[in-house]
């Protein structure tokens, strides 16, 4: 890989007030809740890149700052020198030149990278003091200043870019723009090394309309009145909207003219696929939205198999962060302050089991602070009553989650809640021996304070079905008759189905130990 982002800093940025992201060098899937901040760590990373003041522009200096900095500074003394200042700084990996090394930036070391750094212009120092003595309310947006700059403080643009990135927004595909965008950037990445072929181009599309204007609309013009003032003319001067008019397309159809789905298909494919090295940053927002399960496992293929860019994937989906290696994924965990939780620790046994199996709700439990697991589909379906039982509420008031992993390994789960510190209580059987199956199993996790392992502790009692029996003997005898045991193990969901709709079921005590164990 000629280059990668080695680590990122956020600085009073949107919802971050300081945030710093150290990624893996080629695959990084970042999860997490809403409003956690994944969007904001892929438009970082792509307007720093850009070097384009107008993005900045377009999104809105009040936008960008933390608005907690701001309140911070409102409240405080309000002095010109602690107004907050917005920083951006990636910090590269690479052979770059002695303009790109430097020590600006907030570490203070000798580094490649490069950074937006968006503070009050000095230049109106006395016009913002006056205007914040003037209202106590008032901060200053509109005297702020945008500058790119390389560590070395050498100022880039748009024009001079120092690392290439492509950025697939699915919630943005729809958009003329982001589509524009994207062929606009591909062919600049394409001819990058060739400044004569995007001459080349230029010149002679100019002369094509040129030509067509003599040849075609003169006639027109002719009966313009005041012909010689009026004129009907390409908009545009010489080349200035060549790329406008460009568009890829696939065989015979525009990309413009695709389905959703197939557009964030056909988007990460052509830059995987075709881009070489010339995009060292490839961020994808999402690609799971508007794509069906067969387009998504077609593309997740084509992610993992490509070795082209560093890439960054945001998404909501377990089989996205499965298949691509649970050891690449970090998880926002909705604390501005926070680094991302990085989950490269896990075994390597334990992510390749996950690429082999249903994804199972991964996604939601890493992000889960709560959980309680359990081996079937009864209890799954009984324990929002057992839940009932016992607080008198539902399990979500105290953002409690229960999941059944369906045969799936809880130690495989439990090393993801070491990772992640999620409070994890397992429900399960004792199959006729406590000791082996419920203790020495687990006793790797005995010093983990936020897990705990439930069960019956009579040997005899060895499955669920059997315990919630010979706690609820009359009840169960009264719906499933006086072999109820036999039914009960013989048709586990029909049973619990119908126990559902009971309101006095008596809570074996290992589960309620469970659910006062989660809640505390």
């Amino acid at each position: 890989m000629a280059s990668s982002i080695a680590k990122l800093k956020l600085t009073n940025y949107k919802r971050f007030k300081q945030f710093e992201f150290i990624p893996n060098e080629r695959m990084n899937i970042i999860v997490g809740d809403n409003e956690a901040g994944k969007s904001t760590i892929l438009e970082a990373i792509d307007l720093v890149i850009s070097g384009n003041i107008r993005k900045v522009e377009n999104i809105g200096i009040d936008r960008i700052i933390n608005t907690d900095s701001i309140d911070e500074f409102l409240k405080g003394s309000k002095k010109y020198d602690e107004l907050p200042v917005v920083r951006i700084e990636l910090f590269l990996n690479g052979d770059f030149g002695f303009e790109m090394e430097g020590k600006n930036n907030s570490d203070e070391v000798t580094a490649y990278g490069i950074r937006m750094v968006c503070a009050p212009n000095p230049e109106f120092e006395h016009e913002i003091i006056d205007s914040i003595k003037a209202d106590s309310n008032f901060f200053p947006y509109d005297y702020y200043t945008v500058r790119f700059s390389t560590f070395a403080d050498e100022g880039y643009s748009g024009y001079k870019k120092r690392i290439r990135s492509i950025f697939i927004d699915s919630s943005n595909m729809n958009s003329d723009y982001a589509t524009n965008d994207f062929v606009k950037r591909m062919y600049a990445h394409y001819t990058e090394n060739n400044v004569k072929e995007r001459v080349v181009h230029k010149s002679k599309f100019r002369q094509i309309k040129n030509q067509f204007e003599i040849e075609n609309l003169a006639e027109l013009n002719a009966r313009v009145p005041d012909g010689e003032e009026y004129s009907f003319k390409f908009k545009g001067n010489d080349s200035s909207n060549f790329s406008d008019e460009l568009m890829i397309y696939e065989k015979s159809v525009p990309l413009d003219s695709k389905g959703t789905g197939t557009q964030i298909f056909v988007k990460v494919d052509f830059v995987l696929s075709h881009s070489v090295e010339n995009v060292e940053v490839i961020l994808i927002e999402e690609p799971e939205n508007h794509l069906s399960h067969v387009k998504l496992r077609a593309l997740i293929k084509k992610i993992s198999d490509s070795n082209n860019g560093q890439l960054f994937i945001t998404t909501h989906n377990s089989l996205i962060s499965t298949r691509l290696e649970l050891n690449n994924v970090f998880i926002l965990q909705g604390n501005e302050n926070n680094k991302p939780l990085a989950l490269s620790d896990l075994k390597e046994e334990t992510a390749k089991y996950f690429m082999k199996t249903p994804p199972a709700g991964i996604i939601e439990f890493a992000l889960s602070d709560k959980i309680i697991l359990v081996e079937g589909p009864a209890e799954y379906m009984l324990f929002d009553n057992f839940y009932r039982q016992v607080y008198g509420h539902k399990m979500e008031e105290d953002d409690v989650q229960v999941m059944d992993v369906r045969g799936l390994s809880f130690k495989r789960f439990l090393e993801i809640a070491s990772i992640t510190g999620a409070k994890v209580a397992v429900v399960t059987d004792n199959d006729e021996d406590y000791q082996k199956n419920c203790i020495d199993k687990y006793s790797d996790f005995n010093d983990k304070e936020n897990i705990a392992i439930f069960y019956e502790s009579d040997n005899g009692k060895r499955t669920f079905e059997i315990v919630l029996e010979d706690k609820n003997k009359q009840l169960c005898k009264d719906l499933f008759g006086d072999s109820a045991v036999d039914y009960m193990l013989n048709n586990k969901t029909e049973a619990a189905y119908k126990l559902m709709s009971e309101e006095n079921v008596v809570v074996p005590d290992y589960i309620e130990r469970a659910i006062k164990w989660i809640k505390s």
